[in-house]
């Protein structure tokens, strides 16, 4: 298979770099063929919008960037998807990223209040208007995207294309729930949190307290709502055990975790570039982008340490069912 493709991801810009250092990025970026980059109107959670502002301020869609986004999502979702919701914040979204067209237009996330068939509609007229170019669904369990591909089978309406959701070594479940419904109607699957927001770094599971955390995505806050989730979704016993392992496995084969976990999950997992799928890479710094650059260069792990990682599902793949559940 070939790897898959490599998107930016800005869910935390303005809060983890500035405006100059976003604009610097993008000629790294650029050096390295991302052409792709991923935002919400709801980013970052604590200021949501701010990240599709600084794509605009910073040029980003006028300098050739593919801009993919989503309509906001707050709450438990519900109202989130009616036609009025959906084109405020599909109008805003065009407005502060400064382009008149999207590549991918989301679902952030499943509005259990609102019919489906509705959904549908309202992003399908959204499409016919030439607001975006691929309808996608992010978050949604298989039957939601079952039920949604009959509406617009029935309709005509615009399909999905594209599906987004949490994926990495650690995080699963979309394997035997959802890829065959995927690989069925030819939809890309888009993956985020490839390091499980940084808990396959080792980092929440080696800290000896909260001082540790500091500067983390695990740092001990009120108000990182960010590490509250992660928090929820990996630490676990089982998760805890699982990142032993990857860490005894990786000084076997002189390998770094991260670089494990990246690898594994380029050229070792179900994603296939040839049908479309990435990966969203969240880097804070260029120096991060340089790191990760660098991993990629590295390619496949070898075959032992990549099946052993592999055979590591089944020891936490009860605990990560909830991950992807909205």
């Amino acid at each position: 298979m070939t790897p898959p493709k490599i998107l930016i991801g800005s869910a935390t810009w303005g809060i983890t770099m500035s405006k100059d250092e976003i604009n610097e990025l993008a000629g790294a970026l650029e050096e390295l063929g991302i052409r792709e980059v991923d935002t919400a109107a709801l980013y970052p959670p604590t200021n949501p919008g701010g990240s599709e502002k600084f794509l605009g301020e910073c040029g980003y869609a006028e300098k050739g960037f593919l801009i993919n986004t989503k309509i906001m999502y707050f709450g438990d979702g519900k109202g989130t998807l009616t036609a009025s919701a959906i084109q405020k914040s599909l109008d805003q979204s065009l407005a502060s990223v400064e382009t008149d067209k999207l590549n991918v237009l989301y679902c952030h996330g499943p509005d259990k209040g609102t019919p489906i068939a509705e959904q549908a509609a309202a992003m399908d007229a959204e499409y016919r208007k030439g607001k975006f170019v691929k309808l996608g669904v992010s978050n949604f369990q298989p039957e939601m995207l079952e039920e949604w591909l009959q509406v617009a089978e029935e309709k005509g309406y615009v399909k999905p294309s594209v599906f987004q959701g949490q994926y990495n070594l650690l995080c699963r479940t979309y394997e035997p729930n959802l890829f065959p419904l995927l690989r069925k109607h030819d939809i890309a699957f888009i993956g985020f949190s490839p390091l499980a927001g940084g808990y396959l770094t080792g980092k929440l599971t080696f800290s000896t307290g909260p001082e540790d955390l500091k500067g983390t995505r695990f740092e001990v806050s009120d108000t990182n709502f960010l590490g509250m989730a992660f928090r929820h979704w990996y630490d676990k016993p089982s998760m805890h055990g699982a990142i032993r392992k990857v860490e005894e496995l990786c000084k076997v084969h002189v390998v770094e975790m991260s670089d494990a976990a990246c690898r594994w999950l380029l050229h070792h997992s179900i994603l296939d570039g040839e049908k479309g799928d990435g990966v969203i890479i969240g880097p804070s710094s260029l120096a991060q982008l340089a790191r990760f650059a660098e991993t990629y260069k590295q390619g496949p792990l070898p075959d032992e340490l990549a099946k052993e990682l592999n055979d590591l599902w089944d020891a936490v793949k009860d605990d990560a069912a909830s991950i992807i559940v909205y």
